[in-house]
């Protein structure tokens, strides 16, 4: 099946601007163009994209993706190496959860103090020290 940048944008929810700059600095080096110069993208062209954001959405540097892209290209002797670049990819999206996980129990404490206050009708005793000194010097 083929698809247009404007359906393989809304399909894989990013922007024909960031398919375009894939695709120029060869990252999709399989798109092909059609008569009038537009790029025509394959089911295969999409499973590139969605390893190209999967990557770089857990922080991977472009730099790193087209070496990852062009090891995926060389054959099946790189597989070690990229096996490694996955490898360190996981850790680095692993740490990244529970560093998120943990900001996630903060905000999760600070809803559910919030919604007792409403519940209760009580006015907030939790002020970090900072602004409680500002208060006071204010009163």
């Amino acid at each position: 099946m083929s698809y247009t940048i404007h359906e393989v944008a809304e399909k894989m929810g990013i922007s024909t601007y960031s398919i375009r700059y894939y695709h120029e600095h060869g990252m999709l080096p399989f798109v092909q163009r059609d008569e009038n110069n537009n790029r025509v993208f394959e089911d295969s062209d999409l499973e590139w994209l969605n390893i190209i954001v999967c990557l770089r959405a857990t922080g991977m540097s472009i730099a790193r993706i087209k070496h990852y892209l062009a090891l995926a290209q060389d054959g099946d002797d790189t597989v070690p190496e990229r096996y490694e670049m996955m490898k360190e990819q996981q850790a680095q999206t692993l740490q990244e959860i529970k560093d998120l996980q943990q900001h996630l129990a903060t905000i999760n404490f600070k809803v559910a103090h919030y919604a007792a206050l409403m519940e209760n009708h009580e006015p907030d005793s939790f002020i970090p020290s900072d602004l409680q000194r500002k208060t006071a010097v204010n009163h």
